[in-house]
């Protein structure tokens, strides 16, 4: 098993959907590659096209890929990649911010094609791995990755829908992972093939961690029945687990996690998490200086137990590389 460090690495706070542009998060990134390096984490850093302009992320990420101390991948917000179009949910920084898998085809064509060159162009290196904005990933999106060059996705995340959330106005809302499973699988397409590699995300408490068929049940039906939802809040809270540093996660989620992950055989193990986290007041998750503190302090300690559990670090397009089916 191989650990995936991947960084959405985008504008601050894209929670406060409108607000101005503005990239002072980067600025943060440093200490954290430091850490990092210290145990041999090779992050995969999925950048936005509002990244690409930033005179400080050109400077520092350049040196990493040069030094092969992490890799630039690609992440399409759609509301910050050119083209747009004069209509809600197509202009730039619309405060409505599409998925890219409701957007028209041609349309998530022409910007991942922008983005793409855009990040050549800024880091010297073309993209080969991807992430899509609030997951908006679909088959479409899948064959536009493959028709350029992409080897790798990581946008599906398993036992989850984000059809409740809204993008384009009139559009349907996000995509439905419910029936994702967490292994690796590939998209065959007519421009070739994509290897999706999914965030992890896992139940990891009985019955639902052993019946895979039995967790889609209830993650289908949870929001809609009394009694899941009283069986949620008194034994499946926090369910299904994602590998994600949130404040309320420990190193024993992380644990049990990785341990459920290892049953399942899983050949990587991905985490996410967004730049603006490493920046105090930038993301709802991170308020202040001592809560940045204590994401840097539970990184740590999951670096130190990828350690003792002989768990080395693959960038994405590594991963996509050596995988085997």
């Amino acid at each position: 098993m191989k650990f995936i460090l991947s960084i959405d690495t985008e504008g601050d706070n894209q929670w406060d959907h409108g607000r101005e542009l503005t990239v002072e998060n980067i600025k943060f990134i440093p200490p954290f590659q430091d850490l990092c390096n210290r145990y041999s984490i090779k992050p995969t850093y999925l950048v936005t096209s509002e990244v690409c302009d930033d005179s400080f992320a050109k400077e520092i990420f350049k040196d990493y890929v040069l030094s092969d101390r992490a890799e630039i991948g690609a992440h399409l917000h759609s509301w910050t990649t050119p083209p747009f179009a004069d209509k809600d949910g197509f202009r730039f920084n619309d405060p409505t911010h599409a998925f890219a898998s409701e957007l028209p085809i041609d349309l998530v064509s022409q910007k991942i094609v922008n983005l793409t060159n855009q990040i050549e162009s800024s880091f010297g290196k073309r993209p080969l791995s991807f992430r899509s904005g609030r997951y908006g990933f679909n088959e479409g999106v899948a064959r536009v990755l493959a028709a350029n060059s992409y080897l790798v996705d990581s946008s599906v995340t398993p036992f989850t829908s984000w059809k409740i959330h809204k993008g384009i106005p009139s559009g349907n809302g996000g995509p439905n992972f419910l029936d994702s499973q967490p292994q690796p699988y590939f998209y065959e397409t007519s421009n070739g093939s994509l290897l999706e590699i999914p965030v992890t995300i896992l139940p990891t408490k009985f019955p639902l961690n052993n019946h895979s068929k039995l967790a889609q049940y209830y993650f289908k039906n949870v929001n809609g029945s009394l009694p899941l939802k009283v069986l949620r809040k008194v034994h499946f809270k926090r369910q299904p687990l994602w590998l994600r540093p949130h404040p309320w996660m420990n190193i024993d989620l992380f644990d049990e996690l990785i341990t459920e992950a290892q049953k399942l055989n899983l050949p990587y193990i991905v985490m996410m998490f967004h730049s603006s986290e490493l920046m105090p007041g930038c993301s709802i998750y991170r308020k202040d200086k001592n809560a940045i503190e204590k994401l840097f302090d539970l990184l740590e300690r999951l670096f130190i137990l990828l350690q003792e559990k002989n768990i080395t670090s693959y960038t994405l397009t590594e991963a996509a590389k050596n995988y085997q089916q």
